[in-house]
């Protein structure tokens, strides 16, 4: 027989509560000199001519809806530059996904580019420079269709103009970086507000000097901090490594040689010993250009082992290379396992934060409406029944819909989450699945009102149906709509729940029926009294 289970709570005070949600971990800093491991290339110049006979370079890269979406410059024999777009359900798969020619732009000169997903439009953002404005931008809503960009348009910028303009954006504000084309060694910054994005931009300012091209932002989510990567060429092409609490600046220099020749170790050929233009694979897709950990990132770039010659001409091919030992996942994930939420593969939206939980550890918090989680090759058998998931909330909670392979994928379950009385008030919630077997990406999608939802310590799925207690029609949350149900059995105006084992899902006190005592029971439950 199963019984209502009441938990004791810890009582905390409101100061440790607000310590709990709002103060940053402070985790370890970047190191200055890791060693890179240099997989093989994956994407070669030469393989969608004439557009790119002699090099592949300058990547942009998210995950999304299930696949690695690439852009990146091709160098013809003419002396053009021009973009290209592949895609692949995994990083070796673009190896021999096709390459499409971006027609649908089709200046004469158009390169560098950066991607996103900007949330506030709706809109995906690819920006580059061109021979057009200088600095570009297109826009589709859907980034799988090389055909579907709307551009070239106007930033409406001048001034200090040049190279590899990249954008990130926080809470209030974008930030445009760029290098100029006369020679200064300088980094330019612009910035606009969310409101006036993509236009609005502020007079370009000095963020750095003495430096390069190629500057790129990310905020990492393990320590809070912004990290600038910028290209140099002192001594071949490397990249340094400057950090901020801000993605505007000031920049303070971690490292000058953060990615060179000097800690490179190869896992394949020795296809490069320069590390050049290049961008990290993120979390997430959207404007904010988050990543886990500065210490454990992928970084897409261009190599080579020869500079000489005309720079038109230089052979360019993209590969990955890792600050960290290990491959990217490859094995699948059992579904039927506990898997902590933070060991996610990508995510949108969300931050890490200390769990006060059982064990310890961390917990994916500051969940808003839309945010979501991927989990990578989840292995789900030959099929599962219920979700169940470790969960908390100091306000009136939402929703986790689990769908497949995309964020808009197929639908298997809604599970809800209410209110626990505290952001480290633990409770466990469950819900039915069905229609799922084999392996998926799974994607856990938040829903629910404005505002923080709730944080979420692990989850589990399973082959059989765990019944909540009062949870009349399985769908596993406690609410009105059970109350009714009960209601209308106890006056018998339904003969049957509509879950399995009746009696003993409706039967609050454990006396072996069902009456208006379980009623009085769930209401004040329902009301949490």
């Amino acid at each position: 027989m199963k019984h209502l289970v009441r938990k004791g709570i810890i009582v905390f005070t409101c100061s440790i509560y607000m310590l709990l949600r709002f103060c940053t971990t402070a985790l370890a800093a970047a190191d200055p000199n890791p060693t890179w491991y240099v997989d093989e290339r994956i994407i070669y110049h030469g393989e969608c001519k004439p557009y790119d006979y002699y090099g592949a370079k300058d990547p942009t890269i998210v995950y999304y809806d299930g696949k690695y979406h690439v852009f990146y410059t091709g160098a013809n024999q003419g002396g053009g530059w021009q973009m290209l777009y592949t895609s692949a359900s995994t990083i070796s798969g673009l190896k021999n996904a096709p390459r499409t020619y971006m027609s649908k732009i089709g200046e004469a000169y158009f390169c560098a580019p950066e991607v996103f997903y900007y949330e506030p439009h709706k809109l995906w953002y690819l920006v580059y420079q061109d021979g057009t404005y200088g600095a570009a931008y297109a826009t589709t809503t859907n980034i799988a269709d090389p055909n579907s960009w709307s551009g070239p348009k106007s930033f409406g910028i001048s001034g200090n103009m040049g190279w590899d303009y990249f954008i990130i954006c926080d809470d209030h504000y974008a930030y445009m970086y760029n290098t100029p084309d006369d020679g200064s060694g300088k980094l330019y910054l612009r910035k606009t507000t969310l409101e006036n994005f993509p236009k609005g931009w502020s007079a370009p300012e000095v963020a750095l000097n003495d430096t390069f091209e190629g500057a790129e932002v990310y905020k990492s989510l393990a320590d809070g901090q912004y990290y600038l990567l910028i290209e140099d060429m002192k001594d071949g092409r490397y990249y340094e490594l400057w950090t901020s609490s801000s993605a505007g600046g000031p920049w303070k220099q971690v490292s000058e040689k953060w990615a060179w020749r000097g800690n490179l170790r190869y896992n394949a050929d020795k296809w490069t010993t320069n590390v050049s233009h290049g961008e990290l694979i993120r979390t997430g897709y959207n404007q904010k250009l988050e990543i886990n950990d500065i210490n454990k990132v992928d970084l897409l770039i261009q190599g080579t082992n020869d500079l000489s010659g005309p720079y038109q001409q230089i052979t360019w091919d993209l590969g990955i290379i890792r600050n960290y030992e290990g491959d990217i996942q490859t094995d699948p994930i059992s579904a039927f396992s506990k898997i902590e939420a933070e060991s996610y593969y990508a995510q949108s939206g969300i931050e890490l934060e200390d769990c006060m939980d059982t064990g310890g550890g961390q917990d994916v918090g500051y969940i808003e409406d839309g945010d979501y989680l991927v989990y990578k090759d989840v292995d789900f058998d030959t099929g599962a029944a219920s979700f169940e998931a470790r969960v908390a909330s100091d306000t009136s909670g939402g929703k986790i819909e689990i769908r497949l392979d995309s964020p808009s994928g197929k639908l298997i379950g809604t599970c809800s989450v209410s209110g626990t009385g505290g952001w480290q008030v633990w409770t466990d919630v469950r819900c039915s699945v069905s229609g799922v077997s084999g392996k998926h990406d799974l994607y856990l999608k938040f829903t629910g009102e404005t505002g923080y939802l709730f944080n979420i310590n692990y989850f589990s799925f399973s082959k059989e149906v765990h019944l909540i207690l009062g949870d009349l029609n399985g769908d596993g949350s406690l609410d009105a709509l059970d109350y009714s149900i009960m209601k209308m059995y106890i006056l018998d105006s339904i003969k049957d729940l509509p879950v399995e084992f009746d009696i003993e899902v409706g039967d609050l006190n454990d006396d072996k029926v069902i009456d208006a005592i379980d009623l009085a029971i769930l209401k004040q439950y329902i009301l949490n009294k």
